[in-house]
């Protein structure tokens, strides 16, 4: 595989300068619902309401999603294919190509505002049409957010745990060892999940060290991997006009969940969200 020199992947919650010629699309990940296979996409990204803007929760989505303060996420792989690469419901390459990798592990804070670089190994993605895209990452992220209502409390994510404090003292980095996706069908598997976005139908598995996708609550458990793959509203064409790409990490409204109950309805628990990476084709 042929790699590029000059290829600059960057990180960013700001908008990309927009260049004549420059194509986007955008990879989708959640990790808040499980699904079944054969069966209707019953998920899909609900934003929460303006903070401070409801005194209450009754009328929201649960989960409804926020943008968070943090979330650093550990990649590994990034790339393109020509067909679902978990249609099988285990990661399948053998039509994808990949555009970054770093062996090692790199770990960015997508929810920050400005660029930085994503340390690893650039390729030449080769010519062809790409309906698909995926990305290989670990599976502990770690938030920072907070969520206000109008004339009421601030909640905040704690640092012990996956619940909400109103303890500002507590506000803290939530780390998320996941090992369960949590969804709402009746008999949830903890291993995959599939869901409707404006980015197209997004999936995403448990797996070990080498892409095997976990079967059970102990594998589940023992998971180190998350992949995830989207189907892109727009295929990507690439081409020798293709000089080279950038990549933007979008979470607005959307990079982790709150949950709610009670009566009056208020937060009760955090829970992790998607976040789409927008690659910018230069030519």
């Amino acid at each position: 595989m042929k790699k590029i020199k000059n290829l600059n992947f960057i990180n960013s919650m700001k908008n990309i300068t927009i260049l004549k010629n420059i194509f986007k699309v955008s990879l989708g990940i959640s990790l808040f619902s499980p699904v079944f296979k054969n069966e209707p996409v019953q998920a899909f990204v609900t934003a929460c309401a303006d903070t401070k803007s409801v005194t209450n929760m009754s009328g929201e989505a649960n989960p409804c999603f926020i943008t968070p303060e943090m979330l650093k996420v550990t990649f590994y792989e990034i790339g393109f294919c020509t067909s679902d690469p978990l249609a099988t419901g285990t990661f399948v390459s053998t039509t994808c190509s990949k555009s970054w990798d770093n062996t090692s592990g790199f770990e960015t804070d997508i929810g920050k505002k400005s660029f930085a670089s994503m340390a690893g190994t650039t390729y030449k993605v080769p010519n062809a049409t790409y309906g698909y895209a995926y990305a290989i990452m670990n599976n502990t992220w770690t938030y920072k957010a907070q969520y206000k209502l109008s004339g009421g409390d601030t909640y905040y994510t704690n640092s012990t745990n996956g619940l909400v404090t109103t303890t500002e003292s507590q506000y803290g980095e939530w780390t998320d060892d996941i090992s369960y996706m949590d969804g709402q069908e009746t008999t949830n598997k903890c291993y995959d999940f599939e869901a409707s976005t404006t980015g197209g139908t997004v999936k995403a598995v448990l797996a070990n060290s080498s892409l095997v996708t976990a079967t059970d609550t102990t594998t589940c458990n023992n998971a180190t991997r998350v992949v995830g793959s989207v189907a892109l509203t727009s295929s990507v064409v690439m081409d020798d006009t293709v000089k080279g790409y950038k990549l933007n990490w979008q979470i607005t409204d959307m990079g982790i969940g709150l949950s709610n109950g009670g009566t009056p309805q208020i937060p009760y628990d955090w829970r992790g969200g998607p976040f789409t990476p927008i690659f910018t084709l230069i030519k």
